[in-house]
This record gives C-alpha cells, structure tokens and sequence, in this order.
C-alpha cells in the first residue's frame, strides 16, 4: 500500500506525523510504532481477522491502523460517540481478536471474552515488539479490505462498508491531485472523526505526502476558546471537514483569514453546502480556494468534487457536487433503471474502481444496492436524487428515510428501532426538522406503553438518557414528544407529514 512505503520513507526525516493536543508523533515513531504493533498481531493471530479501534484522536490511533494494514488485515475504527453497547455489537458481527480501546472506558466495561488492549498495553506491546520489521509479503493488498466503516442500519443494526487497499488506491491518486497535496511538508486538518468516511482524506491523502495531520480531539472541540486557539498556531494549510463544522466556526467574529494565516484551501462534504455560508466563508477568506465534494462510504469517500467560484454562487441553482472522478462514471437514472436526459432528475449510480465489494457479512443488504455490470465492473446504487448539466451533477436529496445531519448518516429507523427498546416506549417516530431548506435536529415523537405522572419533558428526558445507551449521540434527538396515539394515514401507517405539521 503507498500510505505504508510513504511513512517508510518520510521515517528517515525529522518530520511530525501527527499533532494533537500538545503531543507530536514523528513519522520515524510511526513507522516504529506500527511495525510492533503488526508484529504482536501477526504473532497472536495470523488469520487476518479486523482489529476493532475504540477511540478518538489519540496519536497512537494511527500506529494501530498502519499495524493493522502491515499485519494484513482491516482496521475498524469506532469514536468514543459509539456507546460500548454498540461496539459490542458491531464486535458481534467481525469477531474480531483484538479491540483496542483508546477511550476512557476501563477495560472492564466490554464484559467481553475478546483481547482489549488500553493505552497502557499498547505502550509495553510497543516496547516489547520494537525491532521487528515485517516483510511486504503480509501487507494488505489488491481486493482485500483495508478498513471497515460501520454505518447506521435500519434494522438498528448497523452495517459495515468494506473498502480494499484497489478502492483506496484509485481514490488516493484523484484527491491527492485534486487537492493538490504535495510533499513540501503541508499541514492537513485532522478533525472529521475517524469513524466518518471523510476523515480519509487527510489520514491518507496527508501521510502518502509526508504532510502533518492536526488533529482536533473531542476536547478541543468542547472548548471553543482552546479550539480557536489552537487554530491560529496550527498552520494549516487545507481544511477538511463537513459544512457545518465550518457554520460553527464562522460563529467566532475573529475565524478569518488573520487567524489561519496559511490557510489556502478548503473541501468540504458530507452534507449539502449553502450558498449563504459558502459567500460567508469566501468572504473571510478571499484568497482561498473554496470546493465541494460529495460521495458516499460505498464509494470509497468522494466520487465528484468542484471549485466553488462567484459564478456558482450567482446560478440560480444550488451549489452543484461536481464533476466525477478519475475511474468512476456516474449515472443518472430512472426509476426503471434507464438514464435520464440532461436537466432531468434521477438517482445518482457510480460504477468504478472505488465502489466497495459490499457490506460485511450482509449478502442480503449488499445485493440490494450493489451490483456488477456486463463490463464485470462494481457498481453501486447511492439512493440520491440528482441530475446533470454540461457534466456537472447537482444533489437532491435522499430517495428514502436515509438522511445526513452534520455530516453524519443516519437512518432514521435505527432510531426509532433503537428508541423502541427503551423501557415504556411502545412506539416511536423520529422527524427530520428542516431550517433554510436543510436538516437542522431530529425530533422524536413516543407512544408510551404506560402512562404516569411525570410531565412531557421529565419523561422525554428520561427516554433520551436510555436512548444514549443504545445509539451514538449525534443520533440522539434533540427531544422527545410524547403522544396519547399516533395518527394513522389511509394506508394504516403512522402519518408521519401529519405529526411534522404539529411539531
């Protein structure tokens, strides 16, 4: 794999890999850490079996991913939003030998008869494994998986996206070009979890070119005074993140160009990019390059980007999600599968290099949204809406209850599944609220099997601390109505346009 060969070559510099909160990680304690790290696992087991990696942005994430590839095997890597209940369950799915936890849970807590390895235990695996370099022979390659990123499900249980060193491979040599990342020893932010597909970019498209990762820690995050600091000490060159990250950021007077002084260019995906903030971000930094993106994990990240310029945002349309990829076609079709003429709108199918095998373990799932055209080449079906003019492809939505929401993808039934199983909870509904035409919180809406004394928001409350058992928190609703019974539509279902119109 090049990211492998690249931290191999940049190890012989003094150069950092990774910055966060105050600690460096060079690229020689990377490339050292990783060998011993692919070490201890090709010695306690050597069946290629994933390695789970609870955590957030912890420096010594990374060596475990690289150990992981060198080892010949995928990596899983799960933020610290996942309950343990839910690492558990996606560790039900792959068996994996291995979890290493990088939270602040206690080992304990995993009630688990698997290997958990803390911060600790890496450390002595570290020191007692160093020395041993691993041959080529045992990396990761061609068709095999590289990583493994689960996504929400909407039987509530959620599904794991397989992506190979091939699909890296072609998205690498694309974004690297268009992004235009180089070897001069850039600064790439590391902020987008590793859990989310798009954290991708600057893990792989910034270490295959020796570049510095700044990580943004769940902390910082919390702290807008450390992370606005942060920022004007960083150096960053390119900014990676979805644009409501970036919403939150122009909410600080003093988030300009005098504040990153070397910033020069931003992507954004992950969700839809307004007008409104674009001319906002453009305007506090006029000399950035500005682009958008767009792609689903499926697809290995992005399959189509474009530079946002002042054209685009005069068009009357909205912002388009670009032009597709080297080794991808993008077609748009009809409900019977046909394309549509240009300006017509249909949904958004990408064939290619970059399109996973399918969903781990989940043959059912993978068949019916995956498929292999006559020319034996992967394609698959995104369940997007859009359309195309002059080559450029504009987003529409989701064709089902699949929605994105800062970023994240979510299902809404893995909520309504999940808020289910909550005591007392006889039926549930989760609503997107809408604000300026995109999706700004969740609302739930709960039947209660028993009815009791406690007000509407005591009880929401109560629902809302057993629901964080269960999901992550970006999947927690904002709140909880509760209803005496849900109005049914003329199909026998629950009207849901009926209860939005209450809201």
């Amino acid at each position: 794999m090049e990211i492998i060969k690249s931290i191999k070559k940049y190890a012989n510099t003094d150069r950092i890999a990774l910055k966060c909160d105050g600690e460096d990680l060079s690229y020689k304690e990377l490339e050292d850490f990783s060998e011993a790290i692919a070490a201890y696992l090709l010695e306690i087991n050597n069946d290629k079996t994933p390695i789970i990696i609870y955590g957030n942005k912890d420096n010594l994430i990374v060596p475990c991913m690289i150990g992981a590839l060198k080892s010949g095997r995928a990596y899983i890597p799960l933020d610290v939003t996942f309950p343990v209940e839910r690492v558990l369950t996606v560790s039900d799915e792959v068996h994996p030998k291995v979890i290493v936890n990088l939270s602040d849970k206690d080992n304990e807590e995993f009630n688990t008869d698997i290997k958990v390895i803390n911060k600790e235990d890496l450390k002595k695996i570290i020191n007692d494994y160093k020395g041993i370099e691993i041959t080529c022979d045992k990396y990761v390659k061609e068709d095999e998986n590289a990583y493994i990123l689960f996504t929400s499900g909407s039987t509530g249980k959620p599904k794991g996206v397989q992506i190979s060193s091939n699909n890296l491979d072609n998205f690498n040599k694309w974004i690297i070009d268009y992004l235009k990342i180089d070897d001069s020893g850039m600064t790439v932010m590391n902020q987008v979890s590793y859990s989310f597909d798009v954290s991708v970019i600057a893990l792989y498209g910034g270490l295959i070119n020796g570049a510095t990762l700044f990580s943004l820690s769940k902390e910082t995050m919390g702290n807008f005074k450390e992370l606005f600091e942060q920022f004007s000490n960083s150096n960053i060159n390119l900014w990676i993140s979805t644009p409501s990250f970036v919403g939150i950021c122009l909410n600080e007077d003093s988030f300009n160009e005098n504040m990153m002084k070397e910033l020069d260019s931003m992507i954004v995906l992950g969700e839809v990019l307004s007008k409104n903030l674009t001319k906002e971000v453009m305007g506090r930094f006029p000399k950035m390059r500005m682009m958008n993106g767009y792609g689903p994990t499926e697809a290995t990240v992005a399959v189509t980007a474009i530079d946002v310029d002042d054209e685009i945002l005069e068009d009357e349309k909205s912002i388009p999600i670009g032009y597709a990829m080297d080794g991808i076609e993008i077609k748009i079709v009809d409900k019977d599968g046909n394309e549509v003429e240009d300006g017509e709108k249909g949904e958004i199918i990408m064939i290619g290099k970059s399109v996973s095998k399918g969903y781990f373990n989940n043959p059912e799932k993978t068949n019916e949204v995956f498929y292999t055209t006559k020319d034996n080449e992967r394609a698959y079906r995104a369940g997007d809406i859009g359309y195309r003019i002059d080559g450029k492809i504009y987003y529409c939505g989701r064709k089902d209850f699949q929605i994105k929401l800062n970023g994240f993808r979510i299902e809404i039934e893995d909520i309504e599944n999940n808020l289910c199983r909550v005591p007392n909870v006889r039926n549930a509904v989760v609503l997107p609220v809408y604000k300026d035409e995109k999706i700004a919180y969740l609302q739930g809406v709960v039947e209660l099997k028993e009815k009791n004394d406690l007000s509407n928001l005591k009880n929401g409350m109560l629902i809302k601390k057993e629901l964080e058992k269960l999901i992550q928190s970006y999947m927690v609703p904002r709140s909880i109505k509760i209803v005496e019974d849900f109005p049914i539509n003329t199909n026998g279902k629950i009207d849901r346009k009926k209860l939005m119109e209450e809201m």
